[in-house]
C-alpha cells in the first residue's frame, strides 16, 4: 500500500485514468483467444456461449478492477502513481517535484468531448511511469494543480478553471538604457 512521508501531507490533487481506457484492444494473444471461443460459442452455442460469456465477463471484472486500482497522487514533494490490483500486486513509482522543468497537456477532439487527456511531464532522467500520464479524467484540473505547486503558489487556482481562463497583464515598459557617448578624441 502507499506510504506516505509527513512532510508530503497533505495530497494537494488526485487523478486517475478516464474510464474508456478500459475499452482499450487486449493483448493480440488474448485477442486471438477470445476470436476462437466466440467462433466456437457460434459453432456449438449450447456449452461454449456460457464459457465464452463467463470469460468474457472475467477479462472485464479485472480491467475494471485494475482501472480502479490505479491513482496518481500529487503532494508537496513528488508525484506518486500507484497501479496495479491492490489485493495481488501493486507498482509505486514517484517523480520528486524539483526536478520537473515543464508540463505539455494535450487533449484530442475526442479527449475534450469526454474530458480527457494527456499530461507529459518533463525532467530529466527515466520516469516512464510518471513521465506520460495517458488519458487522464479531467487533466485542466490537475494540469494546473501540477502547476501550481511546481511553479509557484502565486496563483489562486479555481480547479474547474481552463487556463484559458488567465487573461495575464501586459508586460511593463522597462526604461530606456542610457546611450553611451562615444569617447572624445
Amino acid at each position: 500500500m502507499l506510504g506516505l512521508l509527513p512532510s508530503e501531507l497533505p495530497v494537494l490533487g488526485r487523478a486517475r485514468h478516464h474510464w474508456i481506457v478500459m475499452f482499450r484492444l487486449p493483448h493480440r494473444v488474448l485477442s486471438v483467444a477470445l476470436v476462437v471461443l466466440l467462433l466456437a460459442a457460434v459453432g456449438q452455442p449450447d456449452p461454449m456461449a456460457l464459457v465464452f460469456g463467463v470469460v468474457l465477463s472475467g477479462l472485464g471484472f479485472l480491467r475494471w478492477q485494475t482501472w480502479r486500482a490505479e491513482v496518481i497522487l500529487l503532494t508537496r514533494s513528488r508525484i506518486i502513481r500507484v497501479r496495479g490490483v491492490p489485493e495481488t500486486t501493486s507498482t509505486e513509482s514517484s517523480l520528486r517535484l524539483d526536478r520537473i522543468s515543464g508540463a505539455v497537456l494535450e487533449q484530442t477532439v475526442i479527449g475534450k468531448l469526454l474530458n480527457y487527456g494527456s499530461i507529459e511531464i518533463e525532467a530529466p532522467g527515466q520516469h516512464p511511469d510518471v513521465r506520460q500520464l495517458v488519458k487522464i479524467a479531467r487533466p485542466h484540473r490537475f494540469y494546473l494543480q501540477v502547476r501550481r505547486v511546481v511553479f509557484g503558489e502565486g496563483i489562486d487556482l479555481d480547479p474547474d478553471d481552463r487556463p484559458q481562463d488567465f487573461i495575464t497583464a501586459p508586460l511593463p515598459r522597462l526604461p530606456e538604457p542610457p546611450r553611451l557617448r562615444p569617447p572624445p578624441l
